[in-house]
């Protein structure tokens, strides 16, 4: 099965491996000039990043493209994919945790930043038809700029100032809003949303895919989550996020 929603990879030619994403995730950058083949000039180019992330088992990837090179929300897309069918269980439940990475993206400024985290998740598979179905986290969120700084303190530090909030330095965990989301092909979707205190921060929505490994039925998901919320650290200005993930069914260590 293959999910798309607008991809927009014409731009992306070299892979970059950034130090702060895992052997699992890696980043793809568009070249940042292009040589005129007549006179010789640098042409400059718009600023692409694409994340791709794949399961150690192979049946399982996804990749995400957003730009900074616009004031407003530029050309991007992202697309999931599974190899393969799904069995799903039909008694129990089953806990999956795995690594989340992203890509950010404004609208009012130009700019471009990455995030990364620890995501879990939870599927009810004896009542996915009328109960519960599927719950979602995404924690130890830490925020890079372009250039693969952390700057989570700051952004952190924007949102206490903005929100009255003592996040120490930490970004709100997000969490799926439970739904009976999960459908008989393996594929759910639903919203997601972070909090400031007692004030909503992020919303938006979660898109995921339940896949079999070799050795166990619905053994791993792959998804992709798009929040979007007012970036405290500017006036009038959207943050965009919108990262994928890979969780594994796994014994707790």
């Amino acid at each position: 099965d293959f999910y798309t929603v607008y991809p927009s990879f014409d731009a992306i030619e070299a892979d970059v491996w950034l130090a702060f994403f895992n052997d699992a995730r890696r980043t793809v950058e568009a070249d940042s000039t292009y040589q005129d083949p007549v006179t010789g000039n640098n042409i400059e180019q718009d600023l692409y990043r694409a994340i791709y992330g794949a399961s150690v088992t192979g049946k399982t990837n996804f990749a995400i493209v957003r730009t900074g090179s616009y004031v407003n929300y530029g050309f991007g897309g992202f697309v999931y994919k599974r190899t393969g069918g799904v069995t799903l269980p039909t008694i129990g439940q089953a806990g999956y945790r795995g690594d989340y990475a992203g890509l950010r993206d404004f609208n009012g400024v130009p700019g471009l930043e990455y995030t990364t985290g620890l995501m879990t998740m939870s599927i009810d598979f004896a009542d996915f038809n009328t109960g519960a179905g599927v719950k979602g986290s995404i924690s130890d969120r830490v925020i890079y700029d372009a250039d693969g700084l952390d700057i989570t303190a700051d952004v952190s530090a924007a949102i206490d100032a903005e929100y009255g909030t003592s996040l120490g330095g930490t970004m709100p965990v997000m969490t799926f809003v439970v739904s009976n989301s999960l459908k008989a092909s393996g594929e759910a979707s639903g919203s997601v949303i972070s909090q400031a205190g007692s004030d909503t921060l992020e919303t938006g929505k979660y898109y995921a895919l339940i896949a079999d490994t070799d050795t166990l039925n619905a053994g791993e998901v792959v998804g992709v989550i798009v929040v979007e919320s007012a970036d405290p650290r500017f006036d009038n200005v959207k943050v965009r996020e919108t990262g994928g993930f890979i969780v594994y069914r796994a014994l707790e260590e």
